[in-house]
C-alpha cells in the first residue's frame, strides 16, 4: 500500500482549518526580516529556481501542517528585487500515483519560453521495507509552464528500472542542462554497494533519457551524494553535491552531512572526465541542498536550505509554528585563485538602512539591533583578534584559526573552525536568528542559526594590532 494523494482542495481545507497556527508562526520573535522561511511549518531544499519575464520564481520543499501531517508540496514565493517577496499557494501537490508522498526536489530549465520543471515524486509502500534497497519508487516527472503559476499535467520519465542496475531506490534531485547541443540531466544517486555519485543522462527531446556515465572520485567518498548541480562560469565547469557518509572531523567536515563543489573537466561527448578536489560550501552549522540558477542577467544565483538534516539541534521556532529557513541569495564567482566563492547579492544593499564607518585601530563597540551588516576591512592580514556579535556568539582568530563559537546561543550548536593563512576581510549579516559570515570575499563562509533574547545587543572588537576600516549598516 501507499498514501493517497493530497490534491489542492483538500490542502485548502486543512490550511483553512489551521489559521490559528498560520497566525501564530507570523507572530513569532524568531521569525526572519529579510529570509525566506514557511509562512507555517516545515521548509528544507529549495527547487525550481528561475527567473522570468524579470520576476524570480523560488520554489521550496514545503510541509506546511507539519509535525500534525507529513505531506510535502513545493512552496512558491516570487521576488523582483530579493528585498520584497510574495507568497503563493503550493505550486505542486502529491495529487498523483508517481508522487504520493510529496514532490521532492528538483529544479528548472528554460527554452522557447517555456519552463520546464524536473523533480522527484516519492513513493514509500507501507510495510517492513528497509527503503534502501526496497520499498520505494524515486520516479523522475515533468512538468511545465509558461509563467511559474500555471502548470501542465505531470509526465513520468524515469522510474527506478530505468536508473542503472547497481543503484539502489535513492537517486533524486534531477538538474537539466544543454551542452553541445544536446540536453543533460544529472541525478544523485547512492549505489547498491553504497557508493554516492551522480548519474549523468542524455536527451535529444528533453522527455527521452538514456543514461550515459557517473561522477565520482577515485575512492569512495560517502554512500550517497544528494542535491547536485552542474554550472559554468566562463571555461571553468564545476558540480555541487551533498556527500552523505563521509567521516567527520573538526575541520573540514565537521557536520553530520557535507555539501560542497568539485572542478569539473570533461567536453560531454566522450566517457572521460576529472573531478578536483572537493571543496566545503559553508563550514558552518545550518547549510545543505544549495541550488543555483542563472538569472536574466548572467549571474549564477545560489539558495541554500539554512540547516542539515539529522543535525540533531533543538529548534525554539518549533514552538512558534513553524522551523527552517533558506539562506540570502549569494552570486558565485571564480577568484583569481581559481576558487569558487560566494558573496551577498548586491540588491541587499537595498535593506542598508544607517551606516556608521571607523576604523579598526579606533577600535569597535556598539550597541546594535538584531539585524545588520558588519564588515571589517583590514589593510593587511590580520593578526590576533575576537569579535562578539550579539548577545554571546563570536568569532576568534588565533594561530591561522578562525573560530566561530555559538555555544550560548546555538540550541545544540557549538565551535566551528577554519584554517586561514591570512585573513583580510569580513563581511557578516545578521537576522532576527541567523548570523552568516562570508570570510575573505565569500572564499569560505559560516551560516548558522542563533537564538539569543535579541534584547541590549552590542558587537565589540577586541585586537592588539588591526590596520584598516569597519563599516556597520543597521536594517532596522
Amino acid at each position: 500500500m501507499v498514501k493517497s494523494p493530497m490534491k489542492k482542495d483538500v490542502y485548502r481545507k486543512n490550511f483553512e482549518e489551521r489559521k490559528d497556527w498560520y497566525q501564530k508562526a507570523q507572530k513569532d520573535s524568531f521569525r526572519l526580516k529579510y529570509h525566506i522561511q514557511p509562512p507555517m511549518g516545515w521548509l528544507n531544499d529549495s527547487n525550481g529556481l528561475c527567473q522570468k519575464d524579470g520576476v524570480y520564481h523560488i520554489y521550496f520543499q514545503y510541509c506546511p501542517f507539519y509535525p500534525e501531517l507529513g505531506s510535502i508540496f513545493w512552496g512558491h514565493m516570487t521576488t523582483k528585487d530579493f528585498l520584497h517577496y510574495e507568497e503563493h499557494e503550493p505550486a505542486l501537490y502529491s495529487d498523483t500515483k508517481w508522487d504520493c508522498n510529496g514532490p521532492y526536489s528538483g529544479s528548472a530549465y528554460q527554452e522557447n519560453g517555456m519552463i520546464y520543471f524536473f523533480y522527484t515524486g516519492n513513493v514509500r509502500y507501507e510495510g517492513d521495507y528497509n527503503y534502501v534497497t526496497d520499498g520505494r519508487e524515486q520516479n523522475t516527472i515533468l512538468v511545465t509552464s509558461e509563467d511559474g503559476f500555471a502548470f501542465s499535467g505531470k509526465q513520468l520519465l524515469m522510474k527506478n528500472e530505468d536508473y542503472p542496475a547497481d543503484m539502489s531506490r535513492h537517486v533524486r534531485d534531477p538538474q537539466v542542462f544543454r551542452e553541445n547541443g544536446r540536453y543533460f540531466m544529472i541525478q544523485g544517486a547512492r549505489s547498491i554497494q553504497d557508493e554516492g555519485s551522480i548519474l549523468l543522462f542524455e536527451s535529444e527531446d528533453l522527455i527521452h533519457w538514456s543514461y550515459k556515465l557517473r561522477f565520482q572520485p577515485g575512492k569512495p567518498f560517502g554512500y550517497m551524494w544528494e542535491c547536485p548541480n552542474y554550472l559554468k562560469i566562463g571555461e571553468r565547469k564545476f558540480l555541487f553535491t551533498c556527500p552523505q557518509g563521509v567521516p567527520r572531523d573538526d575541520y573540514e567536515f565537521a557536520n553530520v552531512y557535507q555539501c560542497g563543489w568539485f572542478s569539473l573537466d570533461y567536453d560531454f561527448k566522450g566517457e572521460d572526465y576529472r573531478l578536483g578536489e572537493f571543496h566545503s560550501l559553508d563550514r558552518g552549522f545550518d547549510f545543505y541542498a544549495p541550488q543555483v540558477f542563472q538569472d536574466e542577467a548572467g549571474r549564477w544565483i545560489l539558495l541554500g536550505w539554512m540547516a542539515i538534516p539529522d543535525s540533531g539541534y533543538e529548534e525554539p521556532t518549533l514552538a512558534g509554528g513553524w522551523i527552517h529557513a533558506l539562506t540570502i541569495p549569494r552570486e558565485l564567482y571564480v577568484n583569481e585563485a581559481g576558487l569558487l566563492c560566494q558573496r551577498p547579492l548586491k540588491e541587499l544593499e537595498g535593506l542598508r538602512k544607517t551606516a556608521v564607518k571607523g576604523t579598526l585601530r579606533e577600535g569597535l563597540n556598539r550597541e546594535t539591533s538584531p539585524c545588520f551588516e558588519l564588515k571589517l576591512l583590514m589593510d593587511k592580514a590580520a593578526g590576533e583578534f575576537e569579535l562578539k556579535l550579539r548577545e554571546s556568539a563570536a568569532l576568534a582568530y588565533r594561530d591561522g584559526v578562525l573560530r566561530l563559537d555559538v555555544t550560548g546561543c546555538g540550541s545544540g550548536r557549538t565551535v566551528r573552525r577554519l584554517k586561514v593563512e591570512e585573513l583580510w576581510k569580513l563581511q557578516i549579516f545578521s537576522d532576527t536568528s541567523s548570523l552568516e559570515i562570508f570570510v575573505n570575499d565569500g572564499a569560505d563562509v559560516f551560516t548558522t542559526r542563533v537564538y539569543d533574547s535579541m534584547e541590549d545587543l552590542r558587537i565589540s572588537l577586541e585586537a592588539a594590532e588591526l590596520l584598516g576600516d569597519w563599516e556597520y549598516y543597521s536594517f532596522e
